[in-house]
């Protein structure tokens, strides 16, 4: 039993799925349930009739093989009938009848009537009821070796595990369209701020230009040396306030990992863990971006920014 390999081009799986197949194990109708939720590693729980419970290890083998996180939780469990007997047990055989024992029975009660002189009737019921001579017949399969176990269980698992890889798969696509919408919102919102820093660069320069003309103006300085030497000075100040606010290598590591970003979720496979981090760095420039830029139109932008990567980790944390 060796699984399709999934290959660096495998689709999207999602870590939220469920799962539930009928099915007969060892000549009994049972029925196999599996739900997985998100999980930051794979956290699997199993739970199988006593008699198939030396299965669990190799149960849980399969359900490593083809799931990387999530917790999972299997269950086994017989199907009853309308009856309340299980609903694969042959005619005849739910309930046995100890003939020698019921007949040993007989005879106590015969000589017990006539050393007291007894002359009611004996009843079929009544030698019923005494312990032994009705029972219930054994439900128990009984397997043997793990591997023994493993077998009558595999064919019902295997049918439960495609069941839920297609709906994580399902749910896999999903998620990735909606990511890659978010994410093509936030590359417009960063192209907009990059459109507006160079605009703010200038708007400071004009502003800071026209505070020293009009100092200038109000103090003038009187000899041609002082007043280069302070317009040098000036200029080295305005340089240095246009070097912090300037916001251009944000933009460009922030551009940087959305490239990233796709690439991975273009990829396909277990993405999951990678797009985390790599939110963690696009949210570490978007926090730089807005703490360096005073401008109130890219301060909205790095809001806005934020609210959608939010949306996009919320989604990420469902992807195996």
């Amino acid at each position: 039993m060796t699984p399709a390999p999934r290959s660096s081009s495998s689709p999207i799986f999602s870590m939220t799925g469920f799962a539930s197949v009928e099915g007969l194990v060892a000549g009994q109708r049972m029925r196999l349930e599996i739900k997985t939720l998100n999980h930051r590693f794979l956290d699997i729980k199993i739970r199988l009739p006593r008699d198939l419970s030396s299965a669990d290890i190799l149960f849980r083998a399969a359900i490593s093989s083809r799931f990387g996180r999530g917790a999972l939780d299997a269950k086994l469990e017989r199907i009853q009938d309308s009856s309340g007997g299980p609903a694969e047990l042959p005619p005849m055989q739910g309930v046995q009848t100890n003939f020698s024992l019921a007949a040993n029975y007989y005879e106590a009660f015969v000589k017990l009537q006539k050393t007291l002189g007894m002359t009611d009737p004996i009843k079929s019921m009544d030698i019923a009821t005494f312990p032994g001579v009705l029972s219930i017949a054994s439900q128990e399969i009984h397997a043997g070796s793990p591997e023994a176990a493993w077998k009558h269980i595999e064919p019902l698992a295997e049918q439960a595990f495609q069941q839920l890889l297609d709906m994580r798969n399902h749910e896999g696509k999903t998620l990735q369209k909606v990511i890659l919408e978010l994410l093509s919102e936030i590359s417009d919102l960063t192209e907009r701020v990059k459109k507006r820093r160079g605009e703010c660069q200038e708007i400071l320069r004009s502003k800071t230009q026209e505070k020293v003309k009009g100092i200038w103006e109000l103090y003038p300085i009187q000899g041609a040396d002082t007043q280069l030497v302070m317009e040098s000075r000036i200029a080295q100040e305005l340089a240095m306030i246009l070097d912090r606010s300037d916001v251009e290598e944000e933009i460009v590591r922030l551009t940087a990992h959305i490239d990233h970003f796709r690439k991975i979720l273009s990829e396909g496979g277990a993405v999951g863990r990678k797009l985390d981090f790599i939110l963690q760095e696009l949210n570490r420039e978007v926090n730089t971006l807005g703490t360096k830029s005073h401008d109130i139109p890219i301060s909205e932008d790095v809001i806005e920014l934020k609210v959608k990567l939010e949306q996009i980790r919320e989604q990420v944390m469902n992807l195996e």
